[in-house]
């Protein structure tokens, strides 16, 4: 087991989804004025994850392609324990590193600077790291103008590029990506490309979720497609990339 980074045996994610009969607002508005009882509701479940099994071996970056719905970011979201699986298990054998929801746990009361711990620290990164840090953390930023100004005077670009600068210095053995290419305007969208290259080339273990199948294939030694819960194909990445691009041709006549 120690070339493996990642081994994830039968994971399932398991949501249930309510509804009410027909006729519910007839139903509800006659139940609140005591002329009827409540209508019926019923539940069915929906399977994000479905039993799915793989494992990722040290220094490989894997992609996962795939619909919207079809599990990939729930997947990312259970292996860095955001949220718990129904059943199954992961096993993470090194420190893990997220760029999943950029700039979760920014608070607009505070400064640049203070976001920067802040979010640092959410994200998994100790102090002194952080401290080590910083002065790269701002410039790769470039609102080094500002980082005094409270975060709620920001516009939304100047927020992702401080959001992404912070992210993307982690120092983790695995890290997940999902979709944070093209963070801010066209120049920062180059460097923050830049900088992903120079992680998923570290030969750290990465796993990295993108609707833009170039950067896939340029980026990832395998691939995952998944749909509805489960992993529909595993292997190279122009491969798994081709099968699921013809998937996305209408159907001829």
């Amino acid at each position: 087991m120690n070339n493996i980074a990642i081994q994830v045996n039968q994971l399932t994610k398991k949501y249930r989804l309510g509804e009410i009969h027909e006729d519910s607002f007839k139903k509800l508005l006659g139940h609140w004025l005591g002329l009827s009882p409540a209508p019926k509701s019923i539940s069915k479940d929906f399977y994000a994850l479905n039993n799915i099994s793989f494992q990722v071996k040290r220094g490989e970056v894997l992609g996962i392609v795939g619909h919207n719905g079809a599990g990939k970011s729930t997947l990312l979201k259970v292996l860095a324990r955001i949220t718990d699986p129904t059943s199954g298990h992961a096993h993470i054998y090194g420190r893990v590193g997220t760029l999943l929801e950029i700039g979760t746990g920014f608070h607009p009361d505070l400064n640049g600077i203070e976001n920067i711990f802040l979010n640092g620290a959410i994200l998994g990164m100790h102090h002194y790291e952080i401290r080590q840090q910083l002065d790269e953390i701002i410039a790769f930023s470039g609102i080094e103008k500002f980082i005094y100004t409270p975060v709620k005077h920001y516009s939304s670009g100047m927020m992702m590029r401080l959001a992404f600068s912070v992210a993307a210095h982690l120092q983790a053995d695995i890290i997940f990506l999902d979709e944070v290419w093209g963070t801010g305007d066209q120049e920062f969208s180059r460097k923050s490309m830049a900088k992903m290259k120079s992680i998923v080339n570290s030969g750290r273990t990465v796993m990295v979720i993108s609707h833009n199948l170039d950067i896939m294939q340029e980026l990832c030694t395998r691939c995952l497609w998944m749909e509805q819960g489960k992993i529909i194909l595993d292997g190279l990445p122009q491969s798994v990339i081709d099968s699921y691009q013809r998937s996305l041709l209408p159907e001829s006549a």
